[in-house]
């Protein structure tokens, strides 16, 4: 079971207009010079809101705009006199039009159309009460205002003054996401987890051993044979293993037409590809992302004596290479940034192929009879990878028996963790299953680990009542001394404290949560983690409202031109929003990092809120105004 949210990001700022009440704010009060006197009441209860309390807006299917807030008792805070209220400002999308040449200059306390504003008795009258808070109506929204993209954002009131003003942005957050554990096959098996993302799924098994290396592409090459990868093969001892699958990420230099670039790239990444297939017959797995390396580029460049183009927009940077002198000049960088990132996921050879399914299975029981339990592992891990890629029928592995008996504990071992990652969803029969196992071999360590990372789902999905939580702690730190190595019983320790986290919110007590939270985050760092366990992890920190935490734990990963590209929006979920940020250096490399990778994604920050952006009201600032239009 995973808890998921979306955590609607308050951007708060204080207003304060000189300018006399105009048309159309009806009978609204700028509080002036008096901001303290007038509206000191509604900035403290602002400044006193626990992080755990969110508020926001939503529009439902009868344009009505409901207020939600997941403490009634702050709303009542934040609302004590008939003359406290709200009001809706509706912000269209086509204030931002690129033709303008710039974001659109705010000059009252609202941008768009302001909505009349709504006071507490009204509010109250409407009220809803939910599991999550409660709701109160605010206003409806006229159709006219509808027919176009829109976002909706906050006024609050107090005794007419305005004292607050928020527009909202998206973030995915997630809570009970564990950190991916894996289970101890004949060694530690991960399966595939779901993208947080993208919210999609695998059930494949990563069992094979991966090679990653680099391969610089020359200036003026379009193509690579087999003669040119013959050394490369020979010297990673490729003839033992069959290529799966291949990644590539081809990466151009900046100078020249993007178009042509990546083909370019693309041609050359394919013939790779095509190289390292004509040394076997089964195909390979394909995926190729050809882009130009911005980043690098912006961070070469700074060391040159032509640092200032890293602060000029991509036009005008390619339009300057065009000098033949200073593209000269640039060479010794430019071409460190033509190269292809490469991933190969291998496969051992086993001798296996072409056998039918009635061979595999008398082999299997001829190893069974002899207790040749090496060669009916080899056999058993063959078919599970095989059922893995479709290339054998999901029920040949129950047609290879194996008896019930301590010698043969670990093919058993074996085979309930892998029926686990094909279908999780019934963790407690898996449990059962092991516990079986345990009364056979009680000290035997794979066994335990597996128990108690199957454990955590049988958790999950059957509540506190389901596990004591003080003893499978106890359960977790007894694997030590059966030789589970540290990070491992590390990786376990932080899964629950995650778990004892959202059990603590539940019941309000915020104290013991929050040092649940600061032990994760103090210990996370003692465990290797890939991408997707930090993504998933800051994603967790966001979802209790810890940004800085989340931006720790993504910030680092963010240097390479091969830096995971769902870290890198995330890291932009976290922090485009702050005009402080969009201006180092540093952040900009990120940001054309994340634009080169995925333009499509990139444009996608920026669409209207609710509807799978951010914000568009984030292109208030020029610079990501102009890299938006630029860019998109």
């Amino acid at each position: 079971m995973r808890v998921t949210s979306r955590v609607c990001i308050l951007i708060g700022m204080l207003l304060i207009a000189s300018c006399s009440l105009a048309q159309g704010t009806w009978d609204i009060r700028e509080p002036g010079a008096d901001l303290q006197v007038k509206c000191g009441e509604c900035l403290a209860a602002l400044g006193s809101k626990p992080k755990e309390v969110q508020f926001g807006l939503a529009a439902d299917a009868n344009k009505d705009i409901w207020f939600m807030i997941t403490n009634e008792a702050f709303f009542d805070v934040l609302f004590k006199r008939a003359s406290d209220g709200i009001a809706v400002d509706v912000v269209p999308r086509s204030l931002y039009d690129c033709a303008t040449g710039a974001p659109p200059v705010q000059t009252r306390f609202f941008k768009g159309t302001l909505l009349k504003p709504t006071y507490l008795a009204e509010m109250k009258r409407s009220v809803q009460r939910g599991p999550n808070g409660i709701a109160v109506k605010v206003g409806h929204l006229p159709t006219h205002l509808a027919s176009d993209p829109y976002e909706l954002n906050l006024v609050l009131l107090k005794d007419r003054n305005v004292c607050y003003y928020n527009s909202f942005y998206d973030l995915d957050a997630f809570r009970w996401d564990l950190l991916n554990m894996g289970l101890y096959m004949d060694s530690l098996t991960y399966g595939d987890r779901a993208d947080t993302s993208r919210n999609t799924a695998s059930t494949r098994i990563m069992r094979r051993k991966a090679l990653h290396f680099t391969i610089p592409f020359q200036k003026n090459k379009s193509t690579y044979s087999p003669a040119d990868l013959q050394p490369l093969y020979d010297s990673l001892r490729l003839t033992d293993f069959t290529i799966k699958r291949i990644r590539i990420e081809a990466y151009s230099s900046v100078e020249g037409p993007e178009a042509r670039n990546i083909e370019l790239q693309q041609k050359r990444a394919e013939s790779i590809v095509a190289a390292l297939q004509s040394f076997q017959s089964p195909s390979i797995e394909t995926t190729v992302q050809a882009s130009e390396n911005w980043l690098e580029f912006l961070s070469d460049v700074l060391l040159t004596s032509h640092a200032e183009l890293a602060t000029r927009p991509r036009a005008e940077v390619k339009n300057a290479l065009l000098d033949h002198r200073l593209a000269a000049q640039l060479e010794p960088i430019l071409a460190h940034h033509r190269k292809a990132l490469i991933t190969l996921e291998l496969q051992r050879k086993d001798g296996l192929a072409g056998l039918r399914e009635d061979q595999i299975i008398r082999q299997f029981e001829q190893a069974i009879a002899e207790k040749n339990i090496a060669r009916a592992r080899a056999l058993q891990n063959t078919v599970m990878e095989r059922i893995a890629d479709e290339e054998l029928p999901g029920d040949l592995l129950d047609r290879l028996e194996v008896p019930a008996q301590r010698d043969y504990a670990a093919l058993i071992n074996s085979r309930v963790a892998f029926r686990y990652f094909e279908d999780p969803r019934d963790a407690f029969a898996t449990y059962t299953a092991l516990l079986d196992l345990q009364r056979m071999l009680p000290e035997d360590a794979h066994i335990n680990y597996n128990l108690c990372a199957v454990k955590f789902r049988v958790w999950l999905q059957g509540g506190s009542q389901a596990v004591d939580p003080a003893q499978f702690k106890r359960e977790i730190e007894q694997l030590r001394t059966k030789g589970i190595d540290e990070p491992l019983v590390m990786r376990m320790l932080i899964n629950h404290h995650i778990v004892m986290a959202e059990i603590h919110m539940a019941k309000g007590e915020y104290a013991r949560k929050d040092e649940c939270i600061i032990y994760i985050h103090k210990n996370y760092k003692r465990i290797p983690m890939v991408a997707q366990d930090l993504l998933s992890l800051a994603q967790y920190f966001a979802s209790f409202a810890n940004y800085d935490k989340s931006i720790d734990v993504v910030e680092p990963q963010l240097t390479d031109v091969n830096a995971s590209e769902d870290l890198l929006f995330y890291y932009l979920n976290l922090t485009i929003f702050e005009p402080e940020q969009t201006q180092r250096d540093g952040y900009r490399r990120i940001m054309q990092n994340a634009a080169t990778k995925n333009k499509k994604r990139f444009c996608d920050l920026f669409a209207p809120f609710g509807q799978g952006g951010i914000t568009f009201q984030l292109l208030d600032n020029p610079y990501l105004f102009s890299t938006f239009c630029e860019t998109c």
